[in-house]
């Protein structure tokens, strides 16, 4: 006779090692679900892109099973940003107050808007670049400046201090 699993023990997101019933367990499909989305597969995009995502609690290696806690996943949908890359970019694109000639202002929001998608997981081979704002901005500016040496992106106070 085969021993009756009661619960599973994994690390969890702090680092303390959490406890999970075998029937709250979910394979990639029940993952989509959980997260309303499309297909499986659209699951190790979301691994890719959002870091916080709760990690397979089985993962028996490539092409594979794994598995997660269904109740780690939902709590986590329920407080994460799940906005596009694209959705992020835009909205702290309009946060800001461009200064210069039209060109070096479209030249900034298209080099803003590739280096914080790539950043937060957009595309299929993200750019090693940070994660932050400021990384994007900085990036951004510079090349705004090779086109106008007086462009300016004002930025609310505490901007930089935000996701």
């Amino acid at each position: 006779m085969l021993p009756t699993v009661t619960s599973i023990g994994y690390h969890g997101s702090m680092g303390q090692e959490d406890l999970v019933h075998p029937d709250d367990l979910v394979d990639a499909t029940g993952v989509a679900q959980v997260l309303g989305l499309a297909n499986r597969t659209s699951v190790s995009v979301y691994q890719r892109r959002y870091p916080g995502m709760p990690r397979p609690v089985v993962d028996l290696g490539r092409g594979r099973t794994k598995l997660w806690s269904r109740t780690a996943v939902a709590s986590w949908a329920t407080s994460a940003d799940l906005r596009s890359p694209q959705a992020v970019a835009s909205a702290e694109l309009e946060q800001l107050q461009l200064v210069g000639l039209p060109l070096a202002q479209g030249v900034f929001r298209s080099a803003y808007s590739l280096a914080r998608q790539h950043a937060l997981g957009g595309g299929r081979k993200p750019r090693e670049i940070a994660r932050t704002r400021q990384a994007a901005y900085e990036l951004a500016l510079g090349q705004a400046l090779q086109s106008d040496p007086t462009f300016q992106a004002e930025t609310p106070d505490g901007w930089f201090d935000r996701a």
